[in-house]
């Protein structure tokens, strides 16, 4: 009898143990298989939404990717060009935007056309939560931004005596906007023409563009809009070298050409802290924008 007890004590000890198992299993398994599934269900529904978002982004990004492009390249080519003849008067107004030279008239033409291109890329991503962008989107996004900002920014001339409320050499963001928008109409951009025939029926709608590039040149007294053509510029380098085609590339030597036309380099420290703040100094063409920029600051 006694020693069946230390048996009996054992069959016991695994029956109980067997039990326990089985209410773990019979339990606490599921539970802990629910709190699995719903995390991975979770987890795979936030990949799914990344995804979605990320390619409906880039669909839409790529709508407006080659306007944007077309229009950047036929500005950069116009600044340098101004670069080029800016001492042969081109770009002196008649006093009406209506009776303006093709000079004139199609200068403000394309910084209007790149400022739309900038808009319908920007109004594209308001229908998608950008936040998950890829990070390649994320920055085309930005460089956008930059690119419309550069000549909105009073802070560009921070540093030099300008009073930003007057915007004699920077624009309202809200009516440089607005003016650009109106060249988009039925799904594309109205021609150079079209722009001339809206110009002899209402001469104010566009003024405040061509009174900005009205005369611009370099050393004007109390003016600083030719800097802020300088960093015009080297933005849309940057913006085409970074996310334009091949053709479209060009090497530093020619960022830092255009750099050292700034008449003011403050100018430069200001636009290159605008690059940092829209986290694009690390991206290829605008680490070139920021070489050149601090080089002339350096006096190279």
């Amino acid at each position: 009898m006694e020693a069946a007890w230390p048996s009996l004590s054992a069959s016991l000890s695994s029956a109980v143990v067997a039990a326990a198992v089985a209410l773990v299993v019979a339990f606490v398994t599921p539970s802990l298989k629910y709190g699995f599934d719903k995390r991975f269900h979770r987890r795979k529904l936030d990949i799914e939404y990344t995804y979605e978002q990320q390619k409906e982004l880039r669909n839409r990004i790529a709508l407006y990717k080659g306007l944007l492009l077309e229009t950047g390249g036929a500005l950069r080519n116009r600044l340098a060009n101004f670069l080029t003849h800016e001492a042969d008067g081109w770009l002196r107004g008649r006093g009406r935007c209506g009776e303006s030279g093709y000079y004139l008239r199609s200068f403000a033409y394309r910084i209007l056309c790149l400022v739309a291109a900038c808009r319908l890329i920007e109004r594209q991503a308001l229908y998608v939560d950008s936040v998950v962008a890829a990070r390649s989107d994320r920055r085309f996004l930005e460089a956008m931004k930059l690119n419309i900002a550069v000549w909105t920014r009073a802070d560009l001339f921070e540093g030099l005596p300008y009073d930003g409320g007057a915007n004699d050499d920077h624009f309202f963001r809200d009516h440089l906007t607005d003016m650009a928008d109106t060249l988009y109409e039925d799904g594309r951009l109205l021609s150079l023409k079209e722009f001339g025939h809206r110009l002899v029926a209402d001469d104010d709608e566009y003024l405040t563009v061509f009174t900005f590039l009205d005369g611009a040149c370099r050393q004007e007294s109390a003016r600083f809009r030719f800097d802020r053509l300088i960093a015009v510029h080297l933005v849309l380098l940057a913006t085409l070298n970074r996310f334009g085609y091949a053709y479209q590339r060009l090497p530093y030597d020619r960022f830092a050409a255009v750099a050292r036309e700034c008449e003011h380099p403050v100018v430069l420290a200001n636009l290159c802290a605008m690059v940092r703040e829209y986290c694009l100094d690390e991206e290829d063409g605008f680490r070139y924008l920021v070489r050149a920029a601090e080089g002339v600051g350096a006096g190279q």
